[in-house]
């Protein structure tokens, strides 16, 4: 008899706690019907101008729809990768709206938007001795190259001449006239042939580039032209040639 009523103790606890669990349940859809929450997304820290929105950068958040203001971005596909407007930061907890953000090639000072018929924009590594002189956006530059040759021997000279400088950045990506940059060079960006870019990229795996600006007047008719009559390109068409017999055998 005592355990028959133990049992249906046990019994009503069970069936009670099912009930609970059903009117929460019960509760929470009928909150959310009410609330009618829709998923979104905010910026998980303070976002810097003209910077690229990156996973950790976003909060997935669920707000009454009522509260979703209008022109928001609210999946994060439709944020990763683009890139902060230039006039200033998304602060945390901020939702994303779309004036906010631009893709890469909408930027107005995107690079690839100041590039000419048949040019691509070349990156090079750059630091505050390897550019002879003061090199800014809009400058022409000669592209220097200095190798040692496989018996030992230095070899220098001109590789590219008159070349344009796109954009000047510091190590954050950041112009340098931005009030947020460390006013050092990292990268600069130069508008070159698209055909001359295995010469510079061997250049750079045998050797050292740097830039130096020029006094000469320039013509627009030669812009980023190669150097045809020196010994440095000459001696890179033989190493593209030689890496291009050993990749066929």
């Amino acid at each position: 008899m005592k355990k028959e009523i133990i049992l249906k103790s046990i019994l009503v606890l069970v069936l009670t706690g099912i009930l609970v669990l059903v009117f929460c349940a019960a509760a929470n859809l009928r909150a959310e019907q009410i609330l009618n929450l829709q998923t979104t997304c905010i910026a998980a820290r303070d976002i810097p101008p003209r910077t690229k929105v990156k996973p950790e950068d976003i909060l997935e958040v669920q707000i009454p729809m009522e509260y979703l203001q209008d022109h928001t971005l609210n999946t994060k596909e439709d944020i990763i990768g683009k890139y902060t407007d230039i006039q200033g930061k998304i602060p945390a907890g901020s939702p994303f709206f779309e004036t906010m953000l631009k893709r890469e090639e909408d930027l107005p000072d995107n690079p690839t938007a100041q590039l000419k018929e048949g040019q691509s924009a070349y990156t090079l590594e750059t630091d505050l001795a390897r550019l002879g002189g003061t090199v800014i956006p809009g400058q022409r530059t000669d592209i220097y190259v200095t190798m040692t040759r496989r018996d030992g021997s230095p070899i220098s000279g001109c590789l590219i001449e008159n070349a344009r400088v796109i954009a000047v950045k510091d190590h954050k990506g950041l112009d340098l006239d931005d009030p947020q940059s460390t006013g050092t060079p990292y990268l600069a960006i130069l508008a070159v042939n698209r055909n001359d870019l295995p010469y510079l990229s061997a250049a750079e795996t045998a050797g050292e580039v740097r830039l130096f600006s020029n006094g000469r007047s320039y013509d627009s008719t030669k812009e980023a032209v190669m150097a045809d009559d020196t010994k440095i390109v000459e001696y890179l068409e033989q190493l593209m040639n030689q890496e291009s017999e050993s990749a066929v055998s």
